[in-house]
């Protein structure tokens, strides 16, 4: 499991997981060709900011099934989330969510695995 507290980027503010997810290539390379001109590139910190309040509201909130919105009216960019399947397993709960962004004409759409232990931060990824 990739660890997103191990890492800092130091070109944005964004430092949640989904940040974590976009720009760590060592964990899910194949997965990361659509940042080259994906919405995410694009992103400024306020987008940033809503991303990471969207994704921890999404993976501590949501139902499954349900999503979450986030828009920025200044930048243009937005996008959702959604709670799509929650396992339990011991004490990791993992879940797989939908996640969607545009952003200046580009667009992305793809599913990704969080997980945590316990009350534990969410991680990308199954548990190792």
């Amino acid at each position: 499991m990739y660890d997103c507290t191990t890492k800092r980027l130091n070109a944005s503010r964004a430092t949640m997981a989904l940040a974590c997810l976009l720009f760590a290539a060592t964990a899910m390379p194949a997965s990361l060709s659509w940042m080259r001109g994906g919405p995410a590139s694009f992103f400024t910190d306020r987008d940033w900011d809503l991303v990471s309040e969207t994704l921890n509201a999404t993976l501590d909130e949501a139902a499954d099934g349900e999503s979450r919105d986030w828009s920025n009216d200044k930048s243009g960019a937005g996008g959702k989330m959604t709670a799509l399947v929650t396992e339990t397993r011991a004490d990791v709960t993992c879940r797989q969510l939908r996640i969607e962004s545009r952003a200046h004409g580009a667009s992305s759409d793809d599913n990704y695995t969080f997980c945590r232990r316990g009350d534990g931060a969410w991680k990308i990824g199954a548990p190792g």
